[in-house]
């Protein structure tokens, strides 16, 4: 999927990366005492990035759609980015659910997923560049 020119999904992807590798640090923040009201942050870091990681699906899913060979090893390792990817997802929108508020301090558990969820992230993203750096996915050649 393109737009002007350009991959959607790789634009978009930079959003939910970066807001729910930071929702764990704002809300350790507040759990720590160390900023007021970082639950608040956290809370709406959690919530723009699963918005943003819904829509960087939706548009990954149309490129994975265009791909030639559904058997190929590009079609294999964007299966295996997709599925840890909605895994990543998931695991955040458990944590936002459990959370209880935008007021509320997160407990333990929802911490601790948004923390496993933002090392999934980081595979998730690895396993996308793969698809970009080794497999030429979303990559125009002149």
């Amino acid at each position: 999927m393109r737009f002007l020119g350009h991959p959607v999904h790789a634009a978009l992807v930079a959003f939910p990366i970066a807001l729910l590798a930071v929702a764990p640090l704002w809300d350790l923040g507040a759990q720590f005492h160390l900023l007021a009201d970082a639950q608040v942050a956290g809370y709406f870091c959690l919530l723009a990035g699963l918005v943003g990681g819904g829509l960087a699906a939706v548009t990954g899913f149309a490129d994975f759609l265009k791909l030639p060979d559904p058997r190929s090893a590009a079609a294999k390792a964007a299966l295996t980015h997709a599925g840890v990817a909605l895994t990543t997802v998931s695991i955040d929108g458990v944590a936002f659910a459990l959370r209880g508020g935008r007021a509320v301090q997160p407990g333990t558990l929802p911490l601790v997923l948004e923390l496993v969820g933002a090392a999934a992230l980081g595979a998730t993203g690895w396993l996308g560049g793969h698809l970009v750096f080794h497999h030429g996915i979303g990559v125009t050649r002149d």
